[in-house]
């Protein structure tokens, strides 16, 4: 039993010293430095990545703030879930992960998401675009959750409009 202690030591100690150091075993850190790969983010300068979608948000603000919460860049995994009957397989929930709303209008009493609007602009002309837009409405269909999308330069009395249908 000796023998076999020792052996397995010094197989451990020999697999140890062959094999390679560097990136394949990177150090542990100690230090409270962050390691430098966090070097590679930076600030956003604005919420929004267009000015399309600042002004229908300030649009939105204004004609419905009083009434709802409007919120900015809502990712569906907030609004929807996986069944539990189907929650191990991970495919469904890598499918809204990584998709945002432009837009989520929620009542003011219990924060309850009652609209998704969408900002639709040249992209959504795009195949991958409409996969991607058509899949979100058929989910958000299925749960009861109403999309509306807005093209790009709609007027403000067309938004409010078809928001009021929706709402009321």
């Amino acid at each position: 039993m000796f023998y076999l202690l020792v052996g397995i030591i010094v197989l451990a100690v020999l697999i140890r010293k062959l094999l390679p150091k560097g990136p394949y075993f990177p150090p542990v850190h100690t230090s409270s430095a962050r390691p430098s790969s966090i070097s590679v983010y930076e600030r956003r300068p604005y919420m929004f990545d267009a000015a399309s979608e600042f002004y229908l948000y300030k649009d939105l603000v204004e004609m419905f703030g009083e009434k709802y919460y409007i919120f900015p860049q809502v990712g569906y995994s907030h609004l929807m879930k996986v069944k539990d009957s189907v929650l191990k397989d991970w495919g469904h929930r890598s499918r809204i992960d990584k998709k945002t709303a432009d837009f989520v209008v929620c009542d003011k009493d219990r924060v309850v998401p009652k609209l998704v609007i969408e900002l639709d602009g040249p992209v959504h002309g795009y195949k991958d675009r409409q996969a991607r837009d058509n899949f979100i409405d058929d989910a958000a269909k299925s749960i009861g959750l109403p999309i509306l999308h807005i093209r790009t330069g709609s007027s403000k009395e067309f938004v409010r409009s078809e928001i009021i249908k929706i709402l009321n």
